[in-house]
């Protein structure tokens, strides 16, 4: 994904998005940022 170049629009609304699902995140649900499988499930055993 660092590959690809986004427009600076393209990057405000993943900035966007990410300020938003961190507002969202309660002790509950946890908003964690993963860019591949294997982060995904080291995140997931570490709960």
């Amino acid at each position: 994904m660092k590959s690809i170049e986004l427009r600076p629009i393209e990057r405000a609304k993943i900035s966007c998005a990410k300020k938003l699902f961190n507002d969202m995140s309660t002790s509950k649900v946890k908003y964690h940022e993963v860019d591949s499988y294997q982060k995904l499930l080291n995140i997931m055993n570490s709960l």
